[in-house]
């Protein structure tokens, strides 16, 4: 595996050597800027599988034996096999460069969703969505890597608000298709749909020679702008373990939130295609609140952003409570709640890590995403074994608990980096 030159030769080299081609190289890099930002935006949307299968759960249990037990086994398959692979997946991203690490995740999450389409029984849809873990494990340190090149400010920041939005478009297009075919048990053309989606993914991913060198680029523009090694350092190891848990925390409670939200309002007497709509608009609320939220970030950086997350996952706990009331007020506020507040904070996290790291971010993000990952696993599984045959009360107060909790870490977090003597 390469490995990149040391901080200040590589500075050196931007400022002494090479004036000329460093411009040019970061002028290209700039310029074609968008378009990578889009191909990091679709491939995000396009791996969220799990979300899609939790939304049409209520369709293909009339065509196989698929209840709440399967989606929280299938949901965790996907995201043990993401927890597992994530540290070597950033490493990976950093040797391949993040266009190739997208490429690659765009094609296994299609074919990935080909055998849901295909499956007969649960089984078979528990196997094709864990083996989707495998290319979803790729997609984060790639988009943070690309991302990391554009000038800080409130530029970068609206864009990991805006790829980071993606994951809530892909629960928006599985509302919209849940409300399509809410009475009908037509659920497979809906994952032909996305799998063609997914596919599509490939024509916005930008390619050439140059995608592996990128990384080292954006680390110099960092450097350049005066990130420094001792702002790699900041807060210490104990830092990144903090981020860490509160990333596992929070995911235990955002992965719940797609996955059963269906199932709670049927529990609830809503409609499926109520459910459909509620999902739909607390998708766009959560959309409009990561880019938010991420704009927002872009004037009080670093540990001033962590206080703005761990402030969103507190409310998100609120939402969760409302959610295991079980009334028809209470799903359609605490699904608004959930996924503004508890499931809106995700980009101004990923910025708040590259700032921390800004010299390992394919690595460092390849540690926090694994916290979020095993989260993934952990969430639904123990959101099923609290419910039970149809305790949706309780286990939602279980997640409202672990939100709150990860909002003490992210809390503490931003006090090991506020000692460590830097506030970026």
């Amino acid at each position: 595996m390469p490995s990149h030159p040391p901080s200040f030769l590589v500075r050196y080299n931007v400022r002494r050597k090479e004036p000329d081609h460093d411009q040019h190289d970061r002028t290209e890099y700039d310029d074609g800027r968008p378009r990578r930002r889009r191909g990091a935006r679709h491939a995000r949307g396009g791996l969220r599988a799990p979300f899609l299968v939790g939304t049409l759960a209520i369709q293909m249990g009339r065509t196989m034996a698929f209840g709440a037990g399967d989606v929280a086994t299938a949901v965790a398959g996907y995201y043990a096999v993401s927890a597992l692979l994530s540290p070597f997946s950033g490493r990976f991203v950093a040797w391949c460069g993040p266009a190739t690490a997208l490429r690659l995740a765009a094609a296994g999450s299609m074919l990935g969703l080909v055998g849901v389409a295909l499956a007969g029984s649960a089984a078979a849809v528990v196997a094709a969505l864990t083996l989707i873990g495998i290319p979803n494990s790729l997609v984060q340190p790639a988009s943070n890597q690309i991302l990391s090149g554009i000038g800080p400010g409130r530029t970068r920041a609206v864009a990991f608000g805006a790829v980071q939005s993606a994951i809530p478009a892909s629960t928006l297009i599985a509302g919209a298709l849940l409300a399509a075919v809410g009475g009908s048990s037509s659920w497979r053309p809906a994952v032909w749909a996305v799998a063609g989606l997914v596919a599509a993914v490939q024509l916005v991913i930008p390619s050439g020679p140059a995608a592996a060198h990128r990384a080292p680029r954006a680390r110099a523009y960092a450097d350049q702008e005066g990130g420094g090694a001792f702002a790699g350092a900041v807060g210490g190891p104990s830092l990144v373990a903090a981020l860490v848990g509160g990333a596992f925390l929070a995911s235990i409670a955002a992965t719940t939130l797609p996955s059963f939200l269906a199932v709670t309002g049927q529990h609830a007497g809503v409609s499926p295609q109520v459910v459909g709509a509620v999902q739909m608009a607390g998708s766009l609320t959560c959309i409009a609140a990561r880019v938010i939220a991420s704009w927002s970030g872009g004037r009080h950086q670093g540990a001033d952003s962590l206080r703005v997350v761990g402030m969103m996952l507190a409310g998100g706990a609120l939402g969760y409570v409302l959610l295991g009331t079980g009334s028809g007020w209470g799903f359609l506020v605490g699904a608004l709640a959930a996924y503004g507040l508890g499931w809106g904070w995700n980009g101004l996290f990923n910025l708040s890590v590259t700032q921390a790291r800004p010299h390992s971010i394919a690595a460092v993000t390849g540690l926090t995403q694994g916290g979020v990952f095993f989260g993934g696993v952990c969430g639904p599984l123990l959101f099923a074994a609290v419910a039970g045959p149809g305790r949706y009360g309780p286990a939602w107060y279980v997640i409202a608990i672990a939100a709150a909790a990860s909002a003490a870490l992210i809390a503490h977090a931003r006090q090991r980096w506020v000692r460590g003597g830097v506030v970026l």
